[in-house]
């Protein structure tokens, strides 16, 4: 997106491709600077599902996310998105065969895909939480527990001025962590007697 004020009317949508779920919104952008929320989607795909092992984005997985991503393109066009934006996040970046992810949603759904590293992830999660806040000079921590990584921002009114992010996500944990056999017991509610 250009640094040029928007212009009236114009509708983005942003499409978020996580290790678990692929989130999509679609705004309409205002002279201004405030933005009209179109339509707002969520839908779990657990791209990074097998993944960690060996590093490999599963064909599944991979079948899934585009799927989705075409609907959300789909969508987005609905709307009258001239513009979307798509990023990935920790399973994508991490994947030995990122490039097929890439390449399919470039053809199947039309979707260009940038792939963001952690500190960008951590810059935007800040960024996306403080803009709702009036931090003024009181610090903040902000933190976003994802599928494949947790990302950690400390910042104030101004700016972040620590951004970190971590190997560590609730898909990741629970198949390098919980054997096999027993994850489903862990996803489960128990039942009262």
């Amino acid at each position: 997106m250009s640094d040029a004020a928007p212009r009236a009317g114009h509708v983005v949508s942003f499409i978020d491709i996580g290790t678990n779920s692929v989130r999509m919104m679609v705004v309409r952008l205002n002279p201004n600077l405030s933005y009209t929320v179109l339509s707002l989607q969520k839908e779990m795909v657990r791209l990074g599902a097998g993944g960690f092992d060996d590093m490999f984005l599963r064909r599944e997985a991979i079948d899934r996310t585009v799927l989705v991503c075409r609907k959300f393109a789909e969508l987005s066009r609905h709307y009258g998105a001239d513009e979307i934006i798509a990023v990935a996040t920790s399973a994508a970046r991490e994947a030995r065969n990122q490039n097929v992810l890439v390449e399919r949603l470039r053809e199947e759904a039309g979707v260009e895909l940038g792939i963001i590293s952690g500190i960008e992830e951590a810059r935007l999660v800040f960024l996306g939480v403080t803009s709702g806040l009036e931090l003024a000079h009181r610090t903040a921590l902000t933190i976003d527990i994802g599928g494949g990584s947790t990302e950690l921002a400390v910042g104030t009114g101004r700016g972040h001025e620590h951004l970190d992010s971590l190997k560590l996500g609730a898909i990741r944990m629970t198949e390098l962590f919980i054997p096999r056999g027993h994850q489903a017991r862990w996803t489960t509610r128990p039942t009262r007697p």
